[in-house]
């Protein structure tokens, strides 16, 4: 809805010029990104102006030279925590970033509105004190849930994807396989009685039709209980790679650094999309060399999928079915960065570098 200006405008600036100082000083990363600053300055304009309107504080008037270059005008919104929580989830900016910046923001209000209307009864203090804290919490905590709420519909998304994935692997795959056999087997009863030569060609093309169904089985049966455990993502790569590669490809896995760093949740996507990428090489890219490295640091998992294959061409990759988009949106709910380098005939490199902890710049 459209903004009016409040009569606590010039309380408001006075205490986010503060607020914003003190960031700097502290070096929270959402000073470093104007769009979030705004996002900053309109949560103190609708703190102070809770605050102001529960005690009947006088107006304040508003302070032109107050704003901050790069930060929007300020623009009242209904929805304000929730576009912060979301917004912060988008900017890779964890929650902890927000609860230093909230109580940042008490320690810098409280003495200025005390200090602006020479409040000294400690009864008073003691209650503009608690209401402050109260509207600075109620604001962290529908942000933290915007948060929260975003992070598990991405997460839930990324789920159905992987569901779709095994529904189209059976269909395609087991379904192909077993619609052969049986026309196989129709074709075997039709020479059975005056061609046995072909009807037991038939028969054997069958059994092979089968075989490959039975294998299909084996592979989506082990992907769905091998998964990013206890044990960690190396484990679960390593088993993959063992049980679901075949012997003439050459594998390896190098793990570099402490990849256990990683949370559960995090290491469960980057498991899914480097076997994905496996997948591919296996399935697609006729490779006989397939390398896996994936390096961890104080700030960032980077990983790789290398191999040796027939490589294709991205933008007709787009369309051909290789789970690039379901890669890619994989690492987007990670807040990471997901690269593809291949051409026709020279292999692909498939890498992805998720950060850990450390918010956007």
């Amino acid at each position: 809805m459209g903004y009016q200006k409040s009569t606590h405008d010039g309380l408001a600036d006075e205490i986010f010029r503060e607020h914003h100082r003190r960031l700097e000083s502290a070096s929270i990363a959402l000073t470093r990104n104007a769009p979030v600053l705004g996002q900053l300055r309109r949560n103190v304009h609708a703190i102070v102006t809770d605050v102001a309107e529960q005690f009947d504080l006088p107006a304040s008037a508003f302070d032109p030279s107050a704003d901050v270059d790069g930060i929007d005008e300020v623009v009242d919104h209904a929805l304000l925590p929730t576009e912060i929580g979301v917004d912060r989830a988008l900017r890779n900016i964890h929650p902890i970033e927000s609860l230093r910046a909230a109580a940042l923001l008490f320690e810098v209000a409280l003495p200025i509105i005390l200090r602006r209307y020479v409040v000294t009864d400690p009864a008073r203090v003691a209650a503009i004190a608690l209401a402050l804290h109260d509207a600075i919490s109620r604001r962290v905590s529908l942000s933290s849930l915007a948060y929260v709420n975003y992070l598990i519909e991405k997460l839930q998304a990324s789920r159905r994807e992987e569901r779709r994935r095994i529904a189209r692997d059976l269909h395609d795959r087991l379904g192909h396989s077993i619609g052969l056999a049986l026309q196989n087997l129709d074709l075997s009863r039709h020479y059975g009685t005056h061609d046995r030569p072909r009807a037991d060609a038939k028969v054997g093309a069958a059994m092979h039709e089968m075989r490959e169904a039975l294998q299909t089985v084996q592979e989506l049966t082990a992907e769905l209980r091998r998964s990013f455990g206890a044990d960690g993502i190396e484990p679960a790569l390593r088993g993959y790679l063992s049980a679901s590669v075949p012997a003439t490809i050459s594998t390896g896995l190098t793990v570099t650094g402490d990849v256990k760093v990683m949370p559960r949740e995090v290491g469960e996507e980057l498991y899914l999309i480097l076997r994905e990428a496996a997948r591919n090489a296996v399935r697609h890219g006729e490779a006989t060399e397939l390398r896996i490295t994936i390096v961890a640091t104080e700030d960032a998992i980077n990983a790789e999928v290398i191999d040796d294959g027939r490589g294709f061409d991205l933008i007709d990759a787009q369309t051909a079915g290789f789970g690039l988009r379901s890669m890619a949106e994989r690492a987007d709910l990670l807040n990471g960065r997901f690269t593809i380098t291949s051409a026709p005939g020279s292999g692909t490199v498939v890498a992805v570098e998720v950060p850990l902890y450390g918010p956007e710049g």
